[in-house]
């Protein structure tokens, strides 16, 4: 029986070669989009899984709080949160601390050298806490010892090739040496923590005598902390606890002020975003859009079959008629009937499949990631391409099936038989359309909104210049001639014609401050009464060079003597978090931190150090001591030859600073790659709507041919009576059109909802207007009157002798 079904779907397909390409066109193009959705989505959605005992590991975050409220929220937090969760609380079995490094630079001998950022103090207890394989080495004593490392089987091929470095040693910044004690696997890609080189964490604590229980360390920010608790332990019991703690062992002022929050570590990298994040995260709501977008598609395409069915029920209701007349059961109709689907279903699957693997390259350059086709790898997943099939075939068939199996044989054989009453489904068929175009108009508005939301970052003034600005990095390996030397470097590169001014700093707009202060106060306030800022130690010409502009006051500068030891700048934010009721007052009054007082000469208007998603933080900017290392230099130059520039630029730097890599960026670029993620999923949007479009456009295109054939006897006698064209393709166009404005009402509320959501990621946003939802309908009615302005006037068009010569 099955066979013989087979064979009549084969059959059937073939003799109806346009529907049936209709109809496999739309499956394929939704289940590839499907599938390349679901395969991102569950990429996003692995991150951290790998690790053994994950469901137990929690990183703690930490907020600085005033009022109440949070006005700094770490991911890198206080340096006493772990060992003061582990030693007040049984539910913790261990912990784990990593202090980040600055970028270095590592050699090996006197031929191999390289720069690496990617670098951590941490404690042993890493190998045991997660799951990061240690191939060569003892996990229990590898980071045991001061100046001991592991390294990343990338980096030990990059330094020594095929030998067994454990034992070796290497240089850091060509006066600190490391004994290799291990070798871990590469971190894989979907870590949020990621890392090619780990210094032994008591090398750090012994240099900068870090004392977990001293009053500073709960001040002292920049510390990655991870907790493993033991099976079954409650973590939102044990975050609740904490405080307790942080009173017991601290003062009321770190009460009032710190407080320490649990993250399960597989939610990290879609729900994390704060300061001093290991790694740029993902974005859960942008990922969750694409899931929906997924299923929307995928049930669009179903929706587009059960239309074509029924559809073509005038044309099958004879089959069944006559298949019922010889003995045919309505069981064994359905049968054939879900046959068909189940084969059109298997034809769309096979064709996917092919199509992910043909394009999966270009997938993978539009995301920026590359992701392992795991879709016959993973029982799971096979699992949910068998329930895909199932669903597909009961879905798309099961409604066509009945309503086709259902005819009565003595009505569907008379001659004169009225289309409408064995069409059925009428409600249905208007219910898929408002269904299918309310998809359409949310995904337009979504796609406006999104690309709205993208220019208004963009063209946001950031209270700064970046263009025309070469940034070098500045050099690790310097000795006790480094001032001298910066400054013959600055002096030559500043002679250079192309070269407009030069500046070094301790960070460049684009990324994060690198520094946060505590203990910032006015000279006049008590030392219990002070303020976090983010910290930037600049040369006095930096803020010229990247034209900030004044509130109040001046900017530092060279010529003033005193600038280079005690002038500072604020930001506004900076200036009202310090209470002054106007720029102008803060002009001349003495700030303290770390034990230092500062004069304000000048108070900058609000700029972004980072992109305009971001809000703008209490910020101060101190001058940088002559014999202090620069992370940057500032060249601003002219960019007609920019090749002879650099190369001299690179002349100069290799002569003053041999070792060190000359490594450099244009800041435009560097900046804008911020907006990477989110351009991306725009991108990402914008090509599976059209898909979502383009096959919701089939389901209408197929139900305008539905009525079409309903209608093309009375179409025929209008015509006969003097009908024109307009009138016989608004006669079939009016009701469909209804149907997209009631998916516009129906789909604008939910569209802004979801889009207000996406919206709340970013500190400075657009408003939603409701010209939006406007622009998105008529983009949808316009969309919507082409596909059925095609098959209207084809209908209009056609002979009426055609159809009227059977009555």
């Amino acid at each position: 029986m099955l066979k013989n079904n087979l064979k009549i779907a084969w059959r059937h397909l073939l003799k109806n070669k346009f529907i049936s390409a209709v109809n496999l066109t739309g499956l394929i193009v939704g289940m590839t989009a499907a599938l390349f959705i679901w395969q991102y989505v569950n990429y996003e959605r692995s991150y951290d899984k790998m690790h053994e005992h994950g469901e137990q590991v929690f990183r703690v975050r930490t907020d600085r709080v005033k009022d109440g409220v949070p006005f700094m929220q770490f991911a890198a937090g206080a340096a006493c949160a772990g060992p003061l969760i582990k030693n007040n609380f049984a539910e913790v079995e261990d912990y784990v601390k990593f202090k980040g490094s600055s970028e270095a630079v590592y050699t090996y001998g006197t031929d191999v050298s390289f720069r690496e950022d990617k670098v951590y103090y941490t404690m042993p207890s890493v190998f045991d806490v997660f799951s990061f394989p240690l191939i060569n080495g003892n996990k229990e004593t590898a980071l045991a010892e001061p100046f001991t490392a592991c390294i990343s089987e990338t980096t030990a091929k990059k330094l020594f090739g095929e030998e067994n470095p454990v034992g070796k040693t290497i240089s850091r910044n060509g006066n600190n040496d490391y004994k290799i004690t291990g070798v871990f696997a590469d971190c894989p890609p979907n870590s949020h923590l990621k890392f090619n080189i780990l210094l032994s964490y008591i090398t750090y604590s012994d240099v900068f005598f870090e004392d977990n229980q001293t009053e500073t360390a709960i001040y002292w920010d920049g510390f990655l902390t991870y907790l493993k608790l033991k099976p079954n332990a409650d973590w939102k019991s044990l975050e609740a606890k904490i405080p307790a703690a942080i009173e017991k062992n601290y003062d009321q002022e770190a009460v009032a002020s710190v407080e320490f929050y649990l993250q399960p570590l597989e939610d990290i990298h879609l729900t994390s975003n704060y300061l001093f994040e290991a790694e740029v995260n993902g974005d859960e709501k942008a990922v969750n859009f694409l899931f929906i977008i997924g299923i929307l598609v995928l049930l669009i395409a179903w929706f587009n079959y059960i239309n074509m069915s029924t559809a073509r029920s005038e044309i099958r209701a004879k089959e069944v008629g006559v298949r019922k007349v010889v003995g045919s059961s309505r069981g064994r109709l359905i049968g054939q009937f879900l046959t068909e689907a189940a084969l059109m279903n298997l034809f769309a699957i096979v064709g996917s499949f092919a199509l992910v693997q043909l394009l999966n390259p270009l997938f993978e350059k539009l995301i920026d990631k590359a992701i392992p086709i795991t879709l016959l790898d993973q029982p799971k997943v096979l699992v949910s391409i068998l329930a895909v099939f199932l669903i597909g075939t009961l879905l798309a068939g099961l409604y066509p099936a009945f309503l086709l199996s259902s005819f009565k044989p003595i009505a569907v054989l008379k001659s004169n038989i009225s289309t409408n009453k064995i069409g059925g489904g009428n409600m249905l068929r208007r219910g898929l359309v408002v269904v299918q175009f309310m998809a359409t108009v949310g995904l337009i508005a979504g796609t406006i909104i999104i690309y709205q939301q993208l220019q208004f970052m963009q063209e946001t003034k950031l209270g700064l210049s970046i263009d025309q600005t070469l940034v070098v990095k500045g050099p690790n390996m310097i000795d006790s001639t480094f001032a001298d030397k910066s400054k013959i470097f600055q002096e030559e590169v500043e002679q250079m014609a192309a070269v407009q001014e030069m500046a070094g700093s301790s960070s460049v707009p684009g990324q994060a401050f690198g520094w946060t202060i505590g203990g910032v106060r006015r000279a006049s306030w008590p030392e219990e009464k002070s303020e976090s800022f983010h910290g930037l130690a600049v040369e006095p010409d930096y803020s010229v060079l990247y034209e900030m502009e004044l509130a109040a006051g001046r900017h530092m500068s060279e010529d003033m003597g005193t600038d280079n030891r005690i002038a500072c700048l604020l930001n506004e934010t900076g200036a009202k978090l310090l209470e002054f009721g106007s720029p102008e007052e803060a002009i001349g009054k003495g700030i303290q931190y770390w034990g230092e007082q500062f004069t304000v000469v000048g108070v900058l208007k609000d700029f972004h150090q980072e992109s305009p998603k971001a809000i703008v933080e209490p910020m101060i900017m101190r001058s940088m001591p002559e014999n202090r290392g620069r992370d940057f230099y500032s060249i601003k130059m002219n960019t007609q030859d920019l090749s002879t520039t650099i190369a001299q630029v690179n002349e100069k730097w290799s002569v003053l600073f041999p070792g060190n890599p000359f490594d450099y960026f244009f800041l435009d670029d560097h900046f804008n790659a911020q907006y990477a993620a989110d351009q991306r999923f725009g991108n990402i949007f914008l090509l599976f709507s059209a898909l979502a479009i383009f096959v919701a456009c089939l389901g209408l295109f197929a139900l305008v041919a539905f009525v079409a054939e309903r209608k093309k006897k009375e179409i025929g006698i209008r015509k006969v009576l003097g009908a024109t064209v307009p009138n016989l393709v608004t006669l079939l166009s009016k009701d469909f059109l209804k149907l997209v404005i009631v998916a516009l009402i129906v789909a604008s509320p939910l569209a802004y909802y979801f889009m207000n959501g996406w919206l709340d990621n970013f500190a400075n946003r657009i408003d939603i207007h409701w010209w939006t939802f406007a622009l998105a309908g008529a983009l949808a009615v316009g969309i919507a009157f082409l596909t059925i302005g095609f098959q209207s006037i084809k209908a209009a068009l056609a002979n009426p002798v055609q159809s009227l010569r059977s009555e």
